[in-house]
């Protein structure tokens, strides 16, 4: 349990952190874990837009991650249809690591 510290500039206690450290670049997204240790073999029954979706949003392949922004830019489908091609693929890939 953290310790506060009383009073604080401002007149608000907060949480004696000192000896915490978090490195929020730690952070990872679970399905981007999952993607980079993963066959190529699970992409393959995937649809070609559900594949390329996957693998430029995660940066797979040697590529830099995009957003979705920048997916509706260069392949220039609606952002519905990216997400939903997306969400379809991540599903088929979850269904087939179990």
């Amino acid at each position: 349990m953290p310790s506060f510290l009383w009073p604080n500039d401002d007149g608000w206690p907060y949480p004696d952190t000192a000896g915490e450290t978090v490195d929020l670049d730690a952070t990872t997204d679970d399905d981007h874990i999952c993607l980079r240790a993963t066959p190529s073999q699970l992409f393959d029954h995937l649809d070609p837009l559900e594949r390329a979706v996957i693998t430029a949003h995660y940066g797979l392949e040697g590529h830099q991650p995009r957003t979705m922004k920048e997916l509706h830019a260069e392949m220039g489908l609606p952002r519905a249809e990216l997400r939903d091609a997306l969400g379809t693929g991540l599903a088929k890939l979850r269904t087939e690591l179990r």
